[in-house]
């Protein structure tokens, strides 16, 4: 009966003790896949942002990839806005 204990209490420390080593490997090997996924392109990274540009016909900030341009390189939110603000003048 005690045999049956201490086996017990051994296959059980052992599976602990393996189960801990497993999860400290892969504690281990987060970091690396994360520096590895930040080496990538720089727009996926949160803490960069573009920057904004403002629409000089309704003073709407928008991306600068976002906006429309003339030949004098001011900002547009749109066609339409840069088609109205050449109308006016």
């Amino acid at each position: 009966m005690i045999v049956r204990l201490i086996v017990f209490v051994a296959i059980f420390s052992i599976g602990w003790w393996l189960y801990r080593q497993f999860v400290a490997f892969k504690h281990s090997q987060a970091p690396a896949k994360k520096s590895q996924s930040q080496t990538g392109n720089a727009k996926t990274k949160p803490d960069q942002q573009e920057p904004m540009v403002r629409c000089e016909h309704c003073g709407t900030f928008v991306p600068r990839s976002h906006a429309v341009h003339d030949q004098e390189a001011r900002a547009f939110c749109s066609n339409e806005h840069l088609k109205a603000f050449h109308s006016q003048q």
